[in-house]
């Protein structure tokens, strides 16, 4: 069966490396019937000269497509890797190697193949990024513009933070932020708020008032009642007793603006 197998090549000469090499094998049996164990190995160097990137069959027709990825200093004959397949009935198929001829870039004098005259390089003209420059400068100069506008929109300006309570927490993160923690200047934000929320003046006395406008600040009775008492206490008994810290009134600050949210 060994005659029956014939190979050849779709180019056999003037060949570089770098160049893509087909060679067509006629097998005497279907390609089906070869066992794939048998086939050569994909990805690998056959010899000193191709290397084997694909396979493919139609019918009784092997297709083997190799690289060239080793030339010779001197344009000579080389020689295609032989194979030896196996058919799944056993039988030995040997593949023929089949000739080529394939040459070097570099010019070689026939006295002496090791004198090699190197091209000169290439001189690459320089490229004009000035486009681009100008759309990344663009690019970050609406992302900041972006960021700002979100920033301020984040921090007062969109309507949930117009809320009283909102409001309220943003003068105490500013007294906090600045290092002025005035425990004074606080409570009247918070005082502020509270009266903003009832659409009224809020006193301690008249505190059913706050639960009656604002239903969504029941929970936080206890909290809210013992800040009217430090106040009172405070600004109005004739004995001025300790007010309540700055940590304590922006922690019910922000308890009531979360209350405020989903109300």
């Amino acid at each position: 069966m060994a005659q029956d197998v014939t190979i050849k090549m779709d180019r056999s000469w003037g060949l570089l490396i770098g160049d893509i090499v087909n060679a067509s094998i006629v097998l005497p049996v279907s390609v089906s019937d070869i066992d794939a164990d048998s086939l050569p190995q994909l990805n690998k160097r056959h010899g000193p000269w191709l290397n084997l990137l694909q396979i493919s069959s139609n019918s009784n027709v092997l297709e083997l497509q190799y690289q060239l990825v080793n030339v010779p200093a001197e344009t000579r004959t080389l020689q295609t890797p032989s194979y030896t397949l196996r058919t799944n009935a056993g039988q030995l198929l040997n593949i023929p190697p089949a000739e080529f001829s394939a040459g070097s870039f570099l010019n070689a004098t026939d006295k002496n193949a090791t004198e090699m005259t190197l091209r000169r390089d290439q001189r690459l003209l320089p490229a004009d990024f000035s486009t681009l420059e100008n759309q990344r400068t663009y690019a970050i100069a609406v992302a900041l513009i972006t960021a700002l506008i979100w920033l301020v929109w984040h921090i007062g300006l969109r309507p949930g933070k117009r809320l009283p309570f909102a409001k309220a927490v943003l003068s105490m993160n500013k007294l906090r932020w600045f290092g002025h923690k005035d425990v004074d200047g606080a409570t009247r934000v918070m005082h502020h708020a509270f009266n903003d929320s009832a659409g009224t003046v809020v006193i301690y006395s008249q505190l059913q008032q706050l639960w009656d406008a604002c239903p969504w600040l029941a929970d936080l009775q206890p909290e809210i009642t013992r800040f009217y008492q430090q106040s009172a206490s405070h600004y109005f008994s004739r004995d001025s007793q300790q007010n309540a810290d700055f940590d304590s009134l922006i922690k019910l600050a922000r308890s009531c603006r979360a209350r405020e949210k989903m109300a």
